[in-house]
């Protein structure tokens, strides 16, 4: 939402798909973009806001591949998309067990 105020309210799109064998989440938006496509953006304290601290995007790439998924971005003027791919297990449904009473 911050990265696309700046173009007056721009829009955020958010899509999730199935894949056979993962889940995929994107959020897209129509903000300026990056204006370098190869800024190290998941490093620790790197923004690209005056006042940012550098750390969100370097959490969420930590959490997606504690999960191992993977998470990539996209970047030009206009159009900007994050892709997150986490697998999915396939697990047994759980048994039903009698009451313990």
């Amino acid at each position: 939402i911050e990265a696309a105020a700046p173009i007056g309210g721009g829009t955020v799109t958010l899509r999730a798909r199935r894949e056979p064998r993962r889940a995929v989440l994107e959020v897209l938006d129509n903000g300026p973009g990056l204006s370098e496509p190869t800024a190290p953006i998941f490093d620790p304290f790197f923004s690209t806001k005056p006042r940012g601290t550098g750390l969100g995007l370097s959490i969420v790439h930590r959490i997606v591949s504690d999960h191992g998924g993977t998470i990539a971005f996209e970047s030009r003027p206009g159009r900007t998309v994050f892709r997150v791919a986490l697998p999915m297990e396939s697990r047994p449904a759980p048994e039903s067990r009698p009451d313990e009473r």
